[in-house]
Order: structure tokens, then sequence, then C-alpha cells
């Protein structure tokens, strides 16, 4: 059940790339505190993502990326 919900999900979203440019630049950005947060938002901004979806939106006060939890998405995205 869980991957059929899985594959459901991924017909309607994308997932974007980590990789050494990605890396690089949360790691030497010296806004960012949390290097995971880092990942996901130089994730986010090599795929020219309009908006990032998380429940930790204070996680990322530096972001120049919108950013929503899910019911803020749902409700302006959907």
């Amino acid at each position: 059940m869980a991957k059929n919900k899985i594959k459901s999900l991924l017909e309607n979203i994308s997932l974007t790339i980590l990789d050494d440019f990605v890396a690089r630049r949360a790691a030497d950005d010296p806004r960012i505190n949390d290097f995971e947060d880092g990942l996901e938002y130089y994730s986010a901004i090599k795929e020219s993502c309009n908006v990032i979806v998380t429940e930790d939106k204070d996680d990322f006060y530096f972001s120049e990326i919108e950013v929503l939890n899910c019911s803020e998405f749902l409700i302006s995205h959907c």
C-alpha cells in the first residue's frame, strides 16, 4: 500500500537532485546553520523551484524561495 501511495505521489511531483554543486553551496553559505536544510534549499534553487514545503518553516529563515507548510501549500496551490 505504501509503495502505491509513493507511486501516486511521484506522478504529481518532481524530485530534485543532490549533487556536488548543491552540497558545496550549502556548506559554504554562512547563513545556514543546519546542513540538511541547506541541501534542500540549494537543491530547490538548482531546480528552479517556486516553493519549499515543510512543517519546519522557521528553519528556512534564510530562504529567498517561498516557504509554506503543507496546509498553506494546499490552500494556495491546489
